[in-house]
């Protein structure tokens, strides 16, 4: 009965499985041991595997078996057959003594286990591949930093620095650096002990000097039970981000043009400042004088110089005492921790002091300055700020007349190096224009009008090419053009004080003619302002008279004569008619007795 049993559950083993003695006999094949190799149990049992199956199987299967019965142990081999991944294991079957007197073999289909593993293995691979392409450095350790395995980064990174052995060992027997060392293995085992991801920056000193800097992730890796067995890092290279970072940060903060902080940065130091231990805190604000008038007159770029000198004063004077910033346009605010009114103070004076002693070409630095002093901490910041900046206005409205007539004495100079005869014949101008203004019996204010007019008529000159006023010879028509500017100049030169309007048309149109030929607006007769029609007479009188460049100078008498020739259609006839009056009552020109005149 037992037998029959046996001989069942062998029979019905669900895998294909059979028994041999030692000298390669088959004993027994089960059923599905005749399904899988298309034997029949009548073919096998009783004969060996050299009589039972082809050569080439009945050899490999004899090996298998010696192996078994040599080793005493389990063996296993494996096969490929019809597609299926078939592994075959082999066990002895000892008697009563031990002795191996079978080996019974047993087959399983492992096709779908082997597939996941190529899937795993090519899930690994590619993984694997990723991770080497990556150009961060990445690695793993055990619970004692010992290194257990890195990416192709990580190890060029130590093989360019002559380290090829890394496996197994710490960061102590590998990185040159034993303190930084230390540090990366502390910070291991902060990972380990918190269970926590750790990210922190750090810098290296390479060999040509300059800086590497780097971000380190450190992540712990947990097993089943939650218990740590080990970290993976990475290491990545930031230098170029940070300093891109820090180039936002700059462009963000500072003013471009003067290099000072801006108004952002303004707001968030006001909000640091805010603090008992930094009071009290000085205010000084500072409006630059005159920037409006050199822009206009001298142009932007004139003026984002004089933005530029007023800022590096304030460097110069203030930088080692608060912070310095550019509050708008033309405004300038600095904030002094543990200030007193007192240093506030001397602090404006060294400012004033450093503006006077810095020459500029057009124009002397000013710049219009107020400060408070806020001791409470309660205190809105913002109700002294609009305190310090009625000061500051307060002291605009006493400085800006005085520097509107700085700016035009310093343009007039500036016009007089460039050259000379033109301030010469300025003075000449003006000299005939009072004479003229007084035959025709003007009021006294209409006189100052017309002689502050004559004596800018030219100021637009100051912004004409230094080689256009001096040119020997006759000027080609693309010069001309940019010398007839010089009316439009003058005009935005003295328009820009704000106070000469009457003074600056007077000299935008002091070219205009009488028959409407002339520029820039092309008015005629009386459209063209009174003191305007002065000045062309006596300006073209004098030019024909002193300022011949390319022509021979002319007589007075032959001035007359062209002045007469020209009046109503390039001069008010009136005018030219008194102005030769007027020069006869003085003896400049006189008759002689053939009726023509000479000069004085």
């Amino acid at each position: 009965m037992l037998e029959e049993i046996y001989q069942a559950f062998l029979e019905n083993i669900p895998w294909p499985t059979w028994i041999t003695r030692i000298d390669s006999t088959v004993l027994f094949i089960n059923k599905h041991y005749e399904e899988m190799y298309d034997k029949k149990a009548n073919d096998m049992v009783g004969k060996r595997y050299k009589d039972a199956l082809s050569t080439d199987i009945a050899e490999q299967y004899y090996q298998d078996l010696m192996r078994c019965v040599e080793s005493g142990k389990v063996y296993k081999t494996g096969q490929l057959i019809k597609g299926r991944y078939l592994e075959c294991t082999l066990f002895p079957i000892p008697n009563k003594d031990k002795k191996v007197v079978a080996v019974a073999g047993v087959v399983f289909d492992i096709s779908e286990h082997k597939e996941r593993e190529k899937e795993i293995r090519s899930r690994k691979d590619i993984l694997r591949t990723i991770i080497d392409a990556l150009p961060e450095t990445i690695f793993y350790k055990d619970k004692k930093s010992h290194f257990l395995g890195y990416n192709k980064a990580f190890e060029s990174y130590y093989n360019q620095r002559g380290i090829y052995e890394i496996e197994g060992k710490t960061d102590l027997e590998i990185y040159q650096d034993e303190q930084v060392a230390r540090e990366f293995i502390e910070s291991d085992q902060r990972v380990i002990t918190d269970k926590v991801p750790q990210k922190y920056e750090h810098t290296i000193i390479q060999e040509d000097g300059g800086l590497l800097i780097e971000e380190n992730t450190k992540v712990p890796v947990l097993d089943e039970k939650g218990e740590v067995w080990g970290i993976v890092g990475l290491s990545r290279d930031i230098t170029d981000k940070k300093i891109f970072e820090e180039k936002l940060k700059y462009i963000s903060e500072t003013d471009t043009l003067t290099g000072l902080y801006n108004r952002y940065s303004f707001e968030e130091k006001i909000k640091y400042y805010h603090r008992k231990e930094y009071l009290p805190l000085g205010m000084i604000m500072g409006d630059v004088n005159g920037l409006k008038l050199v822009n206009d007159t001298l142009g932007h770029l004139e003026g984002d110089e004089l933005l530029k000198d007023i800022a590096k004063v304030l460097n110069q004077t203030c930088a080692n005492k608060g912070h310095i910033f550019r509050w708008g346009g033309d405004e300038f605010f600095i904030l002094i921790p543990n200030c007193s009114e007192a240093l506030c103070e001397k602090m404006i004076e060294e400012i004033l002091r450093a503006c006077n002693a810095n020459e500029k070409k057009f124009i002397n630095l000013s710049i219009a300055l107020g400060e408070v002093v806020k001791y409470d901490l309660e205190e809105d910041i913002y109700d002294y700020i609009r305190k310090v900046e009625e000061k500051v206005y307060r002291k605009k409205l006493l400085e800006t007349k005085s520097m509107k007539s700085s700016m035009l004495t310093t343009l007039r100079k500036s016009l007089e190096e460039k050259n000379m005869e033109i301030n010469e014949h300025a003075t000449r101008v003006v000299q005939h224009a009072l004479a003229v203004g007084r035959a025709m019996q003007l009021k006294d204010e209409d006189l100052d009008e017309l002689a502050l007019s004559a004596e800018l008529h030219d100021i637009g000159k100051i912004t004409m090419p230094e080689e256009l006023l001096l040119k020997a010879d006759r000027l080609v028509n693309e010069e001309f053009e940019v010398l007839k500017m010089h009316a439009e100049k003058g005009y935005r030169i003295i328009n820009a004080s704000g106070e000469l309007i009457s003074v600056a048309k007077n000299v935008l149109t002091h070219h205009e003619r009488w028959d409407g030929k002339g520029y820039p607006l092309g008015l005629k007769e009386k459209e063209i302002p009174l003191m305007a029609r002065i000045i062309n007479v006596v300006d073209a009188y004098d030019v024909m008279t002193k300022r011949r460049i390319y022509k021979e100078i002319m007589s007075p008498e032959q001035a007359c004569e062209e002045l007469k020739r020209c009046a109503a259609t390039q001069f008010d006839p009136e005018i030219v008619k008194i102005f030769i009056d007027d020069l006869k009552s003085r003896e400049q020109v006189m008759p002689l007795n053939n009726g023509e005149h000479i000069g004085s």
